[in-house]
Order: C-alpha cells, then sequence, then structure tokens
C-alpha cells in the first residue's frame, strides 16, 4: 500500500511540475510578445511544441508572432493547425483571412452544393472531444428515456418516451459519427501549405516533367497523393499536379 502512495505521489509531482513547465513557457512567451520580441516569442512556443504540448492557443499566438514578422506562410500554417484543433473558434477564423489576403495567388474555389456546405459547416462546428461528449450526454438521456418506459403507467407516456428515447440514440449515433469525422481530419492531416516562394507544379514526379502552372507560399492545397519526393496536390479549383516535399508543410 505504501508503495502505490509513492507512486501516486510521484505521478502528481509530475503533473504538477508539466503544469508548471507550461504556465511558465506560455506566460514568458506571452511577455515577449507583448514587449515586441516576436523571434524569443517564436523560440518559446516552439520550444513548447517540441516538448508535445500542442493547443489550439499555441498555434494561435505561433501565428500571431509570425505574421507581425512578415512570415506570412508561416502564419496560415499555425492559424490553420489551430483551427484543426478549434475549428469554431472566430478570432483564429479572422486572422487566418486577414494573413490569406497577403498571399499572391487568388484560386476560385469551386462551387459546392448548398446541403454539403451546410454539412460541412455543422461538423466542423466543434471538435471530436465535444462532439464525443454530446454523444455521451445523448445515449445517458436514451437510457433514461428507457427507465421512464418500462415504468410508465400510462400508453401515452410509453410513446413519449419510446419516441423521444429513439430521437436520442439515433442522434447520439449520428455524433459518434461526426466525433470519428473530426478526429480523423486531426489525425489525417491531408492539407498543406505551400512554403516556398514560387513553386512550379508539374505534370509528373519528375523535376522534367511538363510545367503545368505556378503557385505561391501560403496557398493551402489538398495532398491526394505522394510518390519519393513529390506530393500529388489538388489545388481548390480542381486543378492537380506534382510538387516537390521541401515545397510544402503538412498542416
Amino acid at each position: 500500500m505504501k508503495r502505490i502512495y509513492i507512486i501516486l505521489m510521484l505521478l502528481l509531482s509530475g503533473v504538477v511540475t508539466y503544469a508548471t513547465d507550461v504556465k511558465t513557457l506560455a506566460e514568458e512567451a506571452t511577455k515577449m510578445y507583448q514587449e515586441g520580441d516576436y523571434q524569443k516569442a517564436i523560440d518559446l512556443y516552439n520550444e513548447m511544441l517540441s516538448d508535445n504540448m500542442e493547443s489550439a492557443t499555441v498555434y494561435y499566438n505561433l501565428g500571431n508572432c509570425y505574421y507581425k514578422q512578415g512570415e506570412i506562410a508561416k502564419a496560415i500554417l499555425n492559424y490553420e493547425r489551430a483551427l484543426l484543433l478549434h475549428p469554431g473558434d472566430n478570432d483564429i477564423k479572422y486572422n487566418l483571412t486577414m494573413a490569406q489576403k497577403a498571399t499572391v495567388d487568388n484560386i476560385k474555389v469551386l462551387p459546392e452544393l448548398f446541403l454539403v456546405r451546410w454539412y460541412n459547416a455543422f461538423v466542423t462546428a466543434f471538435t471530436a472531444d465535444q462532439w464525443a461528449y454530446v454523444s455521451v450526454i445523448l445515449f445517458i438521456g436514451f437510457l433514461i428515456m428507457a427507465a421512464l418506459f418500462f415504468h410508465a403507467t400510462s400508453i401515452s407516456l410509453k410513446k413519449s418516451w419510446f419516441t423521444l428515447g429513439i430521437i436520442m440514440l439515433l442522434v447520439s449515433v449520428m455524433t459518434i459519427f461526426f466525433a470519428l469525422k473530426q478526429y480523423h481530419r486531426v489525425t489525417d492531416r491531408d492539407s498543406g501549405i505551400v512554403m516556398t516562394p514560387s513553386v512550379v507544379v508539374r505534370g509528373a514526379p519528375d523535376n522534367s516533367g511538363t510545367e503545368l502552372f505556378v503557385i505561391h507560399e501560403g496557398l493551402k492545397v489538398q495532398v491526394i497523393g505522394t510518390l519519393g519526393d513529390w506530393y500529388n496536390v489538388r489545388l481548390a479549383d480542381g486543378n492537380e499536379g506534382w510538387i516537390a516535399k521541401t515545397d510544402l508543410e503538412k498542416i
């Protein structure tokens, strides 16, 4: 019993120390940002990320630092990473939009059906964890409705509890699907930001491939394939081609 107590105390001590380190680094980075020492703040935020202190807040603040430095591509990259972890944050969306306005390329996005656009906006309004919490709450509601159904004394009440229970169960299953979809968005990360000032998109994964068009730093593309040192990418307007992996950084 004493040994278990010692182990628990050591674990608790480690958690407290980790939380203290995170708070100290965050406070120091914030101080550097407020004082205009953006490079020092960048170094501190990157130190936090290298120590697995990943969060939407860290990426957002790091994006702000790069934006102040005039490094637009890196700012966009970190805003996109922040938005991936916290998709409903309006501040992140606003700053990302402002940074994107400073890029060279003006790609026309292919139109989507209203229902598809509404569905994507709805699913990305919450994180995977938030959708999972909603699912658990709804399932608990289903269990409560089931209990009320079996203890109801009238047919009308039984019908009401049964109907509500089925609705909660179906919506719970649906929110589990949303949670999984958001989880895969975070883990798969099939999009990237062009980090090189000017990139020639080629028709084949080779420097001798046909030159199709040119894109510039800060542009977001979807990675649809990979071969050796090359990525097969698709732009928002549907155009596709190959670029070197060194020209792109995954979100």
